[in-house]
């Protein structure tokens, strides 16, 4: 009997006959939602097992000849470890200044802390509030670095990508880091929630994001864009008509190139956030 694996699908139970088993009610079931990145081998070798009530479970064994990555069983894929508090209102916040050029709109709030220049709207649009320096810019500040502090301290139990490149990935919900200290993205990133709309996507960055042009962030099964995190270590630059999705939480500045675009809060914890004909929108709202 041979199987193979979609890319990154989490499989669940279901109902299947198996020659080596006296019942034919015996469950496939993998554990874990896995990163693959090789779907052209078969599923290896299976085994049945009973277990105490008497049902058979069949499990896949000796997965290594598919060569995927599986993601750490940490607490991303059943809840939400990472919360933006105060800051998940903001489309954009910076420590320093918020700089727009062109005809770039904000659905959301947008701020500076401690800083109190905000330039460009108008022509800009912020649909929210604006705050310079105010106290809920402040607050939404201090929400995005304790974000970015938490996500820090998952380090441990991050799974190590293929590649600084994210582009030709499909994956599960996990903290990833990279080989290199720096990461990019070339072209599509698929992020894969497995039914699970609860399951965080957390990519730990040790100095710079760079997005290339017209790359994107492509959620399927109920991936949601309020639950993608970029940590960055250093700064972010999101490539012109880029579609980005997530969080980016940098630990210095942001700049988008023209006509990119973000589905989630930027915020900028030391330096500024720069926009070019950009459209932004906050993602206040997680469904469950």
């Amino acid at each position: 009997m041979k199987f193979k694996l979609s890319t990154a699908v989490y499989l669940k139970p279901f109902s299947l006959y198996d020659h080596n088993c006296s019942s034919s009610s015996v469950f496939f079931f993998h554990p874990h939602p896995p990163i693959i990145t090789n779907t052209s081998k078969p599923f290896p070798s299976m085994k049945c097992t009973i277990f105490s009530n008497g049902r058979l479970a069949l499990f896949a064994l000796a997965i290594t000849q598919f060569s995927p990555i599986l993601a750490h069983p940490s607490i991303v894929e059943r809840g939400s470890p990472i919360a933006l508090g105060a800051a998940k209102t903001y489309g954009a916040i910076a420590a320093t200044t918020l700089t727009s050029t062109g005809n770039t709109r904000i659905t959301g709030d947008c701020g500076t802390c401690p800083g109190t220049s905000i330039t460009g709207f108008l022509p800009g649009v912020c649909t929210g509030t604006t705050s310079a320096g105010g106290k809920a810019a402040c607050a939404a500040e201090a929400a995005c670095l304790s974000a970015y502090n938490n996500a820090r301290g998952l380090a441990s139990t991050a799974t190590a990508l293929p590649s600084s490149d994210l582009a030709g990935l499909a994956l599960a919900p996990g903290v990833y880091k990279f080989p290199t200290a720096a990461a990019t993205n070339s072209a599509t990133l698929t992020l894969n929630g497995a039914k699970n709309t609860m399951g965080q996507f957390i990519f730990l960055i040790d100095t710079t994001l760079t997005t290339a042009g017209s790359s994107k962030v492509v959620l399927i099964n109920g991936a949601q864009a309020c639950n993608v995190y970029f940590i960055v270590g250093s700064s972010a630059t999101i490539g012109e008509s880029s579609a980005m999705t997530g969080n980016i939480l940098a630990h210095t500045s942001i700049g988008l190139t023209n006509a990119a675009s973000n589905k989630g809060t930027l915020c900028a914890l030391n330096g500024a956030v720069t926009l070019i004909n950009n459209s932004l929108t906050a993602q206040t709202v997680c469904s469950s």
